[in-house]
């Protein structure tokens, strides 16, 4: 579906349905929420929160999505598309920059879907999500297939890749959404055509699932608790020392969004300072 047409839709009648596997998810327009609603079966809307409550979740986000367990309907997806950011910045120790986000209204909107895609395409393995961050990593692995799908090049893809590392550089609480070393894989592994090849979500979550390499819970908060050390409020010296063993595993992930910020030589300079100068050989962090 893209984009322009849905908006165009939204627009006039405050909802529309998108398909997600072999079942259907109702889109709504914030503002037009509680009319959007009452296009539900009663045994849908049964499971949802009331409309002021929903609002009030909703909070400043441009999208939410709530699941549903139905024989037809996979959730509702509720948008403000006027709360997208244009861009994503950071500030610390060496300066201030930021990133322009192109076409992001399609990539938080393929996002959100994606939670949907994912719980259908989790199913359709046998097997379960068991976080709130698995939750995030298996949206963005729908973003990134979309994105091959949608606009034949992994740009946008990258750019995904670059804002949740910028996110989470400017604040440790974005960690939650941190899905680069689940990102990092993919994007290594598939190329535009070999994503494009797959016909279905389900059928490269297929694919990919045996290759992967999911974080540990424990290597999660040490990253967490290195970048936090690192680009942290008041931090302004190299700390050579401190999670070394994860300093560069960290600066793989990080170098292509601080090439993209930076500039190569900077970027090289700086890991090279903070002791998170990756090994040329390696390819994929170790988790």
């Amino acid at each position: 579906m893209a984009l322009a047409l849905a908006a165009g839709l939204l627009l006039s009648s405050g909802f529309l349905w998108d398909k997600v596997g072999s079942k259907k998810a109702l889109v709504c327009e914030r503002e037009a929420l509680e009319i959007c609603l009452e296009v539900l079966p009663h045994s849908a809307l049964s499971q949802l929160p009331n409309t002021q409550l929903l609002q009030l979740s909703m909070g400043a986000r441009a999208a939410m999505v709530l699941p549903i367990e139905h024989q037809k309907i996979a959730g509702v997806l509720v948008t403000d598309l006027t709360k997208v950011p244009a861009k994503r910045s950071v500030n610390w120790g060496v300066g201030h920059y930021s990133l322009q986000l192109k076409r992001q209204q399609e990539l938080t909107y393929w996002h959100e879907l994606g939670h949907l895609e994912a719980i259908a395409a989790m199913q359709h393995l046998n097997k379960r999500i068991s976080s709130t961050y698995q939750h995030e990593w298996l949206a963005d692995l729908y973003l990134v297939w979309r994105v091959a799908n949608e606009t034949h090049s992994l740009d946008l893809a990258w750019q995904q890749y670059h804002r949740r590392n910028i996110d989470v550089m400017a604040n440790i609480e974005f960690m939650s959404h941190w899905s680069v070393p689940i990102l990092a894989q993919v994007l290594q592994g598939y190329s535009v055509k070999k994503l494009q090849s797959f016909e279905s979500f389900n059928a490269f979550l297929n694919d990919f699932w045996p290759q992967l390499t999911i974080s540990s819970d424990d290597s999660i908060s040490e990253f967490s608790s290195l970048i936090g050390r690192t680009f942290g409020a008041g931090t302004v010296q190299a700390l050579p020392g401190y999670m070394y063993w994860r300093k560069p595993d960290l600066g793989r992930y990080l170098k292509p969004t601080l090439i993209k910020l930076m500039g190569q030589s900077s970027a090289n300079n700086w890991l090279a300072e903070q002791s998170m100068q990756p090994d040329s050989l390696a390819t994929v962090p170790r988790l």
